[in-house]
Order: structure tokens, then sequence, then C-alpha cells
């Protein structure tokens, strides 16, 4: 009998091994290995950080360069445009002024700017502002021109001559300021000056022909018809229509 459950007892133990040994066994899951710390030169072109150079700086507002776009755009019949390049000008000078205000260049432009937009009053304040800071021939002349279209012929004489007596004779304004000059005398009747101002302006700027017009009116006007019509005729020859030059002329060709 014990040797019967011996027996039993042992096939029940080899059944069991059995089917743990037909059972998969599942392999061991190790942790993966920790990856080690990218560096910089490891980093593909896609994963590497893009580094950001500076802007490049504004290039700085030229007043001057403005202002001279406005004039050739003022040559080319487009005043709308022209004007708006003068007031861009002056914004800039204010700018430049807010930091530095003993710029003449700034002071000077702005004068110009202005002036082109007729503003004469404005000239006259800035131009006399600048000067207290410093002479510059160059706002002296702008403040006589401006002078002129306010009507105070006494102080555009003033101040042109001033910009005469210290630029020279061959400045650049010279013959404008002896031209506007010349209108402030016709202006208060003296012609005798006048004709010396006209003179002058013709003899620095041949080649405008309302400036030889206005010539032969001061010689007109002293009675001096041969000289009158000589002038009407050269002012004729620059611009052949021009009525004002003919009408002269035959006014005083009546008193020939």
């Amino acid at each position: 009998m014990r040797t019967r459950f011996l027996v039993v007892a042992l096939l029940l133990a080899l059944s069991v091994y059995a089917q743990d040994e037909a059972q998969p066994q599942a392999e061991p899951q190790l942790p993966a290995p920790a990856s080690p710390a990218q560096t910089p030169a490891q980093l593909s072109p896609a994963q590497a950080p893009t580094v950001l150079a500076p802007p490049p700086a504004a290039p700085k507002a030229d007043a001057l360069l403005i202002y001279n776009q406005g004039r050739n755009l003022d040559s080319a019949g487009k005043a709308t445009e022209a004007a708006s390049k003068y007031r861009e000008a002056v914004s800039i000078c204010d700018r430049e002024l807010a930091q530095d205000p003993t710029r003449m260049d700034a002071y000077t432009v702005k004068c110009w700017s202005l002036f082109r937009l007729n503003r004469y009053a404005e000239v006259v304040s800035v131009g006399s502002a600048a000067l207290k800071v410093k002479f510059d021939a160059r706002v002296v002349e702008v403040m006589g021109e401006s002078y002129f279209h306010l009507n105070d012929d006494a102080q555009a004489v003033k101040f042109l001559q001033r910009y005469i007596e210290n630029s020279g004779e061959y400045a650049d304004r010279v013959a404008s300021a002896y031209f506007y000059m010349a209108e402030s005398y016709y202006r208060q009747k003296k012609y005798d000056h006048a004709d010396i101002a006209y003179a002058m302006a013709t003899y620095r700027e041949s080649n405008i022909a309302r400036w030889w017009y206005r010539y032969g009116g001061a010689a007109e006007a002293l009675g001096q018809w041969a000289k009158a019509a000589e002038l009407y005729a050269k002012a004729l020859r620059l611009s052949p229509g021009m009525q004002e030059a003919l009408d002269g002329q035959s006014r005083v060709r009546a008193r020939l």
C-alpha cells in the first residue's frame, strides 16, 4: 500500500514538471541604457540652436537729401509730392535740433524747406533762432528772400546785402540775392537802385527771361527808353512768347 502511494505521488510530480517545461518563459526586461548627453557638436543642423544676428542699423535720415528730392519733384511739376518731401525734411531737422540745438546745417535745411512750403514767417523765426547760435550766410540769405515775400522790403534789402557782403560775389545765391534786392528797391520806387541790382543779377545769371524783363521795367521807369527796349529784346530772345516783354517793348518803341 505504501509503495502504491509513492508511485502515484511521483507520477503527479512528473506531470506538474512537464507542464512547467511546456510554458515559454518570458525574457527578463532590462532597463534601457541611459543615452549619453548630446553635445553641440553631435547635434544635427535641424537640432542646432539658431543664433540670430542683430538687425542692421537703419540708415540715418538725411534732411538735405530729402530736401533735394523735393526740389527735383518741384522741377518735374509734382508739387504735392515735393511738399511732402519738404515736410519730411523739416521733421528730420527738428529731431536733429532736439539732439543738438547748435547744428547749423539743420537750421539751414529747415529754413530752405519752410521757404519752399511758403511758410515765410516761420523761416524768419527759425532763422532768427539760428543766428543767435552762430552767423550763417545761408540762413541770412533765405531770411532776406522771406522778408521780401512778407512785403518787408527794408529788412529784405538789409539781409540780402548782409549775405552778399559775407559770402562773396561768387557764392551760390548771389544772383538771386541781387534779383530780390532789385525787386525790393523797385517796390519802393527806388528805380536807380533797382537798375543797379538788376544789372548785377543778370550779369551773374543771364539765362532767365523774367529777370531781363524786370530789368527793362526799371530802365523804363527811369525814362531810359532805348535801354529798356534793348532789355525787353533780350527777354524775348530767351522767351519769344513773353507777352509782358512784348507789351513793354511796344511802349518804349512808341516813346522812341
